[in-house]
């Protein structure tokens, strides 16, 4: 089943943001509610209500939208921006009203995470090791907390949920991949975590042409290196800090059912995979990132890139792919 959408109504919301220069989280700020909740409405995921859009046509009626702090009352609006808002009003409440046309007919603007066929997802992470498992992942434990034995949390928190808000019809889970039941393989697949911690990225064969390995001198990490060019991509370090990690994604067609997808988010260590999901779910990032990576690579559908990921004060900053130092390789198509 492929879900409905208003890309018209969704592309206007966002043309009239960006025209004032105003990020998603700015508005959300404005209108109190979720940034989700604007990403949502730009990208056709979901509806905003008739009384949202007369917020739309306030704000924007108003003189100097993107230095407001907060909702302008109706009653401050001069008789010029009542007509102003009554001409915004209608127009947003024209293309909400207009019939809902489906992604695979409309020019809406494709989201890397949205998946139009409207099959089931299934992200897979690896398992912490056990020496490292949290007593409490024991299911004989009064304080049981399953998800103490799923790597990669950042990660799959983070992923999961904007998938699900994009894919609202979609059967979308998560699972350690040692579990994964083997009817799941036709799903549109996300594996998260480098080989050592996801066996599931040692089975699948891809033609990138660039591996995971570990080297010693740097404990559980794992390098990118690719063997026709006897070249290594490392993270960087300072005084055995963490400055900079290298992330992997990637995207091709899924080997066992190839009319869906197989996605790969890595890193030398967490922090790469990490940056590698955030280059496209971040708020204030992922539009840009997304345009970057249309204009980059020929088919979004089967490619690799290796960035930069940054971590600062221990926190891992968002890759911004408009700035050429964040790309580091990428491969489209896939060699096969």
């Amino acid at each position: 089943m492929v879900s409905a959408l208003r890309p018209g109504l969704g592309a206007r919301l966002r043309e009239l943001r960006q025209e004032h220069g105003l990020t998603q989280g700015a508005l959300a700020r404005v209108f109190g509610v979720a940034v989700s909740s604007v990403s949502q409405w730009e990208s056709g995921a979901k509806v905003p209500p008739p009384a949202r859009l007369g917020d739309y046509a306030t704000f924007f009626a108003s003189d100097a939208p993107s230095r407001a702090a907060k909702l302008p009352a109706l009653t401050s609006l001069n008789d010029d921006q009542r007509r102003v808002r009554t001409s915004i009003r209608e127009e947003l409440e024209a293309l909400r009203s207009s019939p809902p046309a489906t992604e695979a007919g409309s020019d809406v603007q494709r989201d890397f995470w949205r998946f139009a066929d409207g099959g089931p997802v299934r992200i897979l992470t690896g398992r912490v090791p056990a020496r490292n498992v949290s007593p409490l992942a024991s299911p004989e434990r009064r304080n049981y907390i399953g998800m103490s034995e799923f790597a990669d949390g950042d990660s799959l928190i983070e992923l999961y949920g904007h998938v699900r808000a994009l894919n609202p019809t979609s059967d979308v889970r998560f699972e350690i991949a040692r579990r994964i039941d083997p009817n799941d393989l036709q799903a549109h697949l996300v594996l998260l975590g480098s080989p050592k911690m996801n066996p599931m990225r040692k089975q699948v064969r891809f033609g990138l042409p660039v591996r995971q390995v570990e080297v010693d001198d740097l404990g559980h990490g794992e390098i990118f290196e690719v063997a026709e060019e006897s070249r290594q991509y490392r993270p960087r370090l300072h005084d055995d800090r963490l400055i900079e990690d290298v992330g992997l994604l990637a995207r091709f067609p899924n080997p066992y059912n190839v009319r869906r997808t197989l996605t790969l988010c890595s890193g030398v260590f967490t922090r790469g995979g990490f940056g590698a999901v955030r280059c496209l779910t971040d708020p204030e990032l992922r539009e840009r990132n997304h345009e970057q990576l249309q204009h980059r690579i020929a088919d979004p559908d089967n490619f690799g890139m290796l960035m930069r990921v940054p971590v600062v004060r221990n926190a891992t900053a968002t890759p911004d792919l408009s700035n050429p130092d964040t790309w580091i390789r990428a491969w489209s198509p896939i060699k096969t």
